[in-house]
Parts: structure tokens; sequence; C-alpha cells
């Protein structure tokens, strides 16, 4: 959940930086960006997620969740939630039920704030939410259901904490991060114990259950000795976001890779007990150690690209606007967007629609004055992102955005 250290450590570059978005950003001609909400309305903003209405649901890092109108931009609080904000923690996913508000749930992802001395416990957790989803909706303070929680070190790094709840297999999805604290690269990757690679630790990992926490039978590894039956992948270094491209069926996880230059960071597609090498591997099935090596018996990314400089991949989603005929180009319908942190930028890259690879990335948006965090596409066509400009304090750049096309 919340940041890990190499996307705090991008941070310190832009708390100086000016408020306003457009300032320096590039963009192709007849985009722009419109700011939705700025840091007097929503402080450390983390995920957004839409409601059937249209409204944009934004969660805070210290606990509060906002409700955005998409046509008078009203921002409203629904709620807040108790949660531990030290370090690399605080309340981050956000998720309604498929049916809602006919089902009136929101699913959560944050940290509880009575763990035991020296952990942390991440939970996702189901809420009710009074007043239909409207103007007047409020999280039921008595009604929050825990679904799943997880231990880990405090001293460590990497939460995950996204949600997906998936619309026809009726289940929800979670990222956690694999808490990494041991600065050792050699004895970290040959570890037999491993908490991103071993099946009964639930760190670095994408879990599946129930709606009401409950294991869903066709999960890989409900059979597995010594498995937790909640594992759906393993092998996750710090996945960060899910999104979910219904005619593809493609369920995509951005996750922020390894530290060294020549890392890569990746958009994995998530498939039953695949397994993604962390801290074995990086990047096309590389050896973590070696550096070229490759290693069999990996999954690959769907998408990848070396860190270099500094990368921290954040966001990804295959653009399809809705039918009512507002959107972008034709270029960009069908295509791969995905946000980076430290490269303070959304770029593109085409999907291949008969082979459903995607190709190289693009330049889209750059110059944001802080990184984009969280990015999602809006029922109006627009794609929407968040930026959270400082790290562990809300800062003047905490900023919910859309970017718009009008024909030059």
């Amino acid at each position: 959940m919340l940041l890990p250290k190499r996307l705090l450590a991008a941070l310190a570059a832009t708390l100086t930086c000016s408020a306003t978005l457009s300032a320096a950003v590039s963009l192709p001609p007849g985009f722009s960006i419109e700011t939705v909400a700025g840091p007097e309305a929503v402080s450390e903003p983390m995920e957004l997620a839409f409601a059937p209405d249209g409204a944009a649901w934004v969660t805070g890092r210290a606990g509060q969740v906002w409700r955005i109108d998409a046509t008078t931009r009203a921002v409203q609080p629904v709620g807040s939630v108790p949660t531990e904000v030290s370090g690399d923690r605080g309340l981050h996913g956000i998720a309604f039920h498929p049916d809602f508000p006919r089902t009136p749930h929101v699913f959560l992802a944050y940290h509880l704030t009575n763990a035991p001395q020296g952990k942390y416990v991440a939970r996702v957790a189901r809420w009710t939410v009074t007043g239909g989803g409207g103007t007047n909706s409020h999280l039921d303070p008595a009604s929050e259901k825990a679904l799943v929680d997880w231990e880990g070190d405090q001293a460590g790094q990497h939460v995950g904490g996204a949600l997906l709840a998936h619309p026809t297999e009726r289940v929800l999805y979670v990222t956690t991060g694999e808490n990494n604290q041991n600065a050792n690269l050699r004895k970290y990757c040959d570890d037999p114990e491993n908490k991103a690679q071993a099946l009964g630790d639930l760190r670095g990992k994408v879990l599946r259950i129930g709606f009401d926490g409950s294991v869903p039978k066709d999960n890989p590894h409900v059979k597995t000795p010594g498995a937790d039956p909640r594992v759906f992948t393993r092998g996750h270094r710090q996945p960060w976001s899910l999104s979910y491209d219904a005619p593809t069926r493609l369920l995509l996880a951005a996750e922020n890779g390894g530290d060294l230059n020549d890392d890569h960071d990746e958009v994995n597609r998530i498939l039953p007990g695949a397994n993604f090498g962390w801290p074995k591997v990086f990047g096309p099935g590389l050896q973590t150690l070696t550096r070229t090596n490759r290693v069999e018996g990996f999954t690959d990314p769907w998408f990848h690209y070396p860190r270099n400089t500094g990368a921290s991949c954040v966001g990804a989603l295959i653009y399809r606007p809705g039918t009512s005929g507002e959107g972008y180009p034709a270029k960009y319908r069908g295509a791969l967007f995905y946000a980076d942190f430290s490269r303070k930028s959304i770029r593109t890259a085409p999907v291949d629609p008969k082979t459903g690879k995607a190709g190289a990335g693009e330049a889209f948006l750059q110059g944001l004055p802080a990184g984009p965090l969280a990015m999602q596409l809006g029922r109006d066509g627009a794609v929407y992102f968040i930026t959270h400009g400082g790290g562990t304090k809300a800062s003047t750049n905490d900023t919910v955005a859309r970017i718009v096309w009008k024909q030059p």
C-alpha cells in the first residue's frame, strides 16, 4: 500500500513545484488537462474508482473517502477509516460491488492501528454505503466486515493494496507487496522461503477471494499442500494497481520493478497460478543475480520497459471509451495507457487486436509537477488520474485531474 521507497525518493523533487498541472505539461495536439479537485478538497489522494452514476470516489492516505460529482465537481466527504499512516502504510485501494448501489457495498484496503509491535496488519474490508450512492452517501461506520488480513514487518517495504471487483467472475482481486527489508541482494534472491515465492505467505501475491471473504473453489491452489488457498498469482514485488479489459478479458497489474538501473517495470497479465518470478528473475525472465541469464519456468510480463534512470509503473489500462460518442481519436482506442510515477508521465502503446500483444511505448503526457499515482477511465471517455505530491504529508500538488480531447 502507499508509496514504496523509490516513489518516496522521487517525491522530494516535487514539493516546491506549482500546483498548476498545466505549467510545463506536454500533450499531443488537441489534448489538455482539467483539474477536477485540487489540494484544498482532497489531501494525500491515493486511488479512485467510478460509481455507476459516474461519480469518482477517491481515497486519502490518512483514511478519508470522498465522492466527486462528475458534472458539478462538488467534493463530498463520504466517511473515514482509522488507519496507520507511518512509513509505507495508509488507506489505498477502493472498489465497488458490481451491483452497486443495488448491493450497496464498497471494498477498501488499509492498515490497522493496533498492530503488534514491529509489525503491520493490512486489511481488506467491505463497508455498506447508505444514501443510495448519491450526494447523501456515507460509509456506515458499524458495517465493516473484514475479508482478509495479512501481517508484515514494519521495517520492510512494499505492501500492495490494489483492489478489483471482477464484474463477471464475481470475486475480489487484491494485490500484496513482498515487504522486503533485506538489502543483501544475493541472500534475498537465494532465500528458499522468500515471501514472494512462498505459497503459504500472502505477501508478494495477487489474492482472489469472494465478496464475503470466502475462498473460490476454482482458485489454483485450493488443493496445493502448504499453500494459502487465497493465493492466485505469486512472484510480485510491488503490484500497485489492477484493471480489467472486458473485450479481451485481460486482467492487468501495474508493478514497480527493482531499483537497479537495468531492472524493468512491468504490466503483468494475471492468470491462474502464474509465477512472475520475483525475486529470482526480473523483466523477461532474467536472473536477478547474473542480470543476463534467462531462467525458464516463470511467467513473462505482458508489457515491460527498462528502468534506466528511474521508473515506477503505477497504472495500466486499455482505453475503451463508452458508446456516447465521446473519447479520444481512433489511434488510442484499444491502446495501452500506462502511468509512471517517477517519470511524471502517462505513455501509450498500441495493442495488436489479433495477437493481444502490446507494442513499443510512445510519449503522451509528460512534464507533470508531481507523479501520477492512480489512473482510471471515466464514463465520459476521459482518462482521470491522481497526483500525490507530498509522500507522507499533504502537498499543493495533491490533485485529481482528467485528460480531455477536442478536435484541434
